[in-house]
């Protein structure tokens, strides 16, 4: 249970990587160049797509060039630290037992998902909150039995050359917007969804594959969840980010979903007097 709950935290977190608003910049990429204002030498954000299936992974020459010239990693919150990830565990436990908290309908509606689905009842999530469920039925998107974490990939890579590390908000604040965002009937509208995810996810990771980060936005909509897992966020994380790249060279990596559109970093960034350039090649 407390394993399958980090990866549903890991998950859940990463639902946003596939919204982008349709405002600009909408040029294909998700490696952006950080230049200018003070500057003394460029940092870069990364879009990721948090979890993958291991065939599906693929680091572009591009964007292996720019992690090298690095000299700080920073990803959205510290999913590696034990610490922190139980700090989450703890945020998705429901104060109500959903057997107590939802109609009887819609309990027998999961309930039923879940026996269908994954050979269990809801008495074993009956403690969790929706959002976090949510995250455990995500990973039926996937074909593969293990998805791969981007985030770790670079990870290691930085353990191994020795980089420094840092994050753009703790595990708290990241499972606080998460369970602002995904109200009840998100994750009702969301679950409808479960026949249909795999396909779903196929047309995202496609999309990324593309660096269509228009394309993206086309599959996530919901004001709400935006408003509290992008938006909210982006503006904390363009205000952290300056401290950070004033004297070190740093690489973001942060969910594809975070960077477009009038609320995202690279429209944040720019206001705040930044130079921020696709790197296409």
């Amino acid at each position: 249970m407390k394993q399958l709950l980090s990866f549903a935290i890991i998950i859940v977190c990463s639902l946003t990587a596939a919204k982008a608003a349709t405002q600009p910049p909408a040029e294909k990429s998700v490696l952006w160049k950080i230049t200018g204002n003070g500057l003394s030498q460029p940092s870069y954000l990364f879009g990721t797509f948090h979890q993958l299936c291991k065939d599906d992974v693929i680091i572009m020459e591009k964007v292996k060039q720019a992690f090298a010239g690095a000299g700080q990693l920073v990803i959205e919150a510290n999913i590696f630290d034990a610490a922190e990830l139980q700090i989450a565990q703890q945020s998705v436990m429901s104060d109500i037992p959903q057997s107590q908290r939802l109609t009887k309908e819609r309990y027998a509606f999961i309930d039923s998902l879940l026996r269908v689905k994954m050979g269990v009842s809801m008495k074993r999530f009956d403690s969790i909150r929706l959002s976090a469920l949510v995250g455990v039925f995500a990973r039926l998107g996937f074909t593969c039995a293990q998805p791969v974490s981007q985030e770790a990939l670079f990870y290691q890579q930085a353990q191994q050359r020795q980089l420094k590390f840092a994050v753009l908000e703790s595990m708290q604040e990241q499972v606080d917007y998460m369970n602002k965002g995904f109200s009840d009937e998100y994750c009702f509208k969301y679950l409808k969804t479960i026949d249909t995810l795999q396909r779903t996810t196929a047309r995202m990771v496609n999309a990324y594959k593309a660096e269509d980060i228009e394309m993206l936005q086309l599959e996530m909509n919901d004001a709400e969840m935006s408003y509290w897992l992008l938006d909210q966020r982006n503006a904390n994380w363009a205000n952290r980010m300056p401290a950070m790249m004033k004297d070190t060279s740093c690489f973001f990596a942060v969910g594809s979903g975070h960077l477009a559109g009038k609320s995202g970093i690279i429209t944040l960034l720019r206001a705040k007097g930044y130079t921020v350039t696709p790197v296409i090649n």
